[in-house]
C-alpha cells in the first residue's frame, strides 16, 4: 500500500476508534506514545494494524505506514480528549453508542476466549458434509441459453422454428420476454444442484448444440439451448476442493459457536430476570 493509499482510511479511522481513547498499562507494554496523561502502546497500534490487514493484501507494513497510523492515534486522541472537554461524550446518543460499542467488544472476547477454544470441526465432518453434498465439486459446467415466451401456443411455434434450422439467438433475441434476451438468450454457466431438479435433469441431457422441448414453469414456457459443455481438470478439482472444505469448517465453526451461545443464554435467562416490552416498538 502507498502513503497516499492510507489517506481515505484516515477520517473513518478516527470515527472508529473514538470510543477506545488510549490503552490502559499493562506490565511489559511497549509505550510508542504519550498525548497528557495516555499512552499509546505497541499493543494499541497492533490491534489497529490488524483491523487495515485486508487493504494490505498480504504485503507487510513498512516503518512510513506504521508512524501514519501511529500518528492518527495520537490525532484521534486529542481529539477525543477536546470532545470530553466539550461534554460530548455525556450526550445521550453518545452514551448509548458506547454502552453499545461496549457489549460488542465484551461479546466478541468472550466468544474469542471462552467458546472458540472448546470448539472443534474434525476432517471426518468435513467428508460427510461433503459425501452429503457431491455437487458441492462440481465437475461440469454447463453455458446454456434460454428462450421465455408467455404461451404453451408461443413455445410450441418457436420450436418448431428452431427444428427447422431458425437461429436460437436470434429468435431468444426477438421473441424472448426474458431479460436475457439482451444477451441473445444467454443465462449463463451452472453446475448440478443450482437449478430445480425437473429443469437440471432436462439440461443435463442436453449435447453441445441441443435445445429442449417446451417446459412449463413459474415464469411461463421456455426452451433451452446447451451452448457448451466443461469438465473441470483434476488440478481444478482439487483447487476447488480445498476451498469447499475451507468454507465448510468456517461455516461449522460458526454453527457451533451459535449454539454454544444459544445455550448460555438460555442458561443465563434462569439466573437473570429479562423483560421484554414488545408494544413500545415503533
Amino acid at each position: 500500500m502507498k502513503k497516499n493509499g492510507l489517506r481515505w482510511i484516515m477520517p473513518f479511522m478516527i470515527m472508529g476508534l473514538c470510543v477506545f481513547g488510549a490503552s490502559r498499562l499493562f506490565p511489559e507494554e511497549r509505550i510508542l506514545a504519550k498525548v497528557g496523561e495516555r499512552v499509546i502502546t505497541q499493543n494499541d497500534l497492533d490491534e489497529l494494524l490488524k483491523r487495515y490487514e485486508p487493504f494490505m493484501k498480504g504485503n507487510p507494513y513498512g516503518l512510513d505506514q506504521k508512524k501514519n497510523f501511529l500518528n492518527m492515534l495520537i490525532k484521534n486522541i486529542l481529539i477525543s480528549m477536546q470532545a470530553e472537554r466539550d461534554n460530548i461524550d455525556q450526550k445521550p446518543e453518545i452514551q448509548s453508542k458506547l454502552k453499545m460499542y461496549r457489549n460488542e467488544l465484551l461479546v466478541s472476547e468472550y466468544i474469542k476466549t471462552k467458546v472458540e477454544p472448546l470448539i472443534t470441526v474434525k476432517d471426518e465432518e468435513v467428508d460427510e458434509i461433503m459425501r452429503r453434498n457431491p455437487n458441492l465439486i462440481p465437475k461440469e459446467m454447463l453455458t446454456f441459453k434460454e428462450i421465455l415466451v408467455k404461451t404453451e401456443k408461443e413455445a410450441e411455434e418457436i420450436y418448431q422454428e428452431l427444428k427447422n434450422g431458425a437461429d436460437f439467438s436470434k429468435i431468444a433475441t426477438e421473441k424472448s420476454i426474458s431479460q436475457t434476451k439482451t444477451k441473445e438468450g444467454l443465462i449463463g454457466t451452472i453446475s448440478r444442484g443450482q437449478l430445480p431438479p425437473p429443469l437440471e435433469a432436462v439440461v443435463f441431457s442436453l449435447k453441445e448444440g441441443e435445445f429442449s422441448k417446451p417446459i412449463k414453469t413459474d415464469e411461463g414456457f421456455q426452451i433451452f439451448y446447451l451452448a457448451s459443455r466443461k469438465e473441470r481438470s483434476p488440478q481444478e478439482m482439487k483447487m476447488l476442493e480445498g476451498k469447499i472444505r475451507g468454507k465448510i469448517f468456517q461455516l461449522e465453526k460458526k454453527q457451533k459457536i451459535e449454539a454454544v451461545i444459544e445455550k448460555k443464554v438460555e442458561e443465563l435467562k434462569k439466573q437473570v430476570k429479562v423483560e421484554t416490552y414488545f408494544d413500545q416498538l415503533k
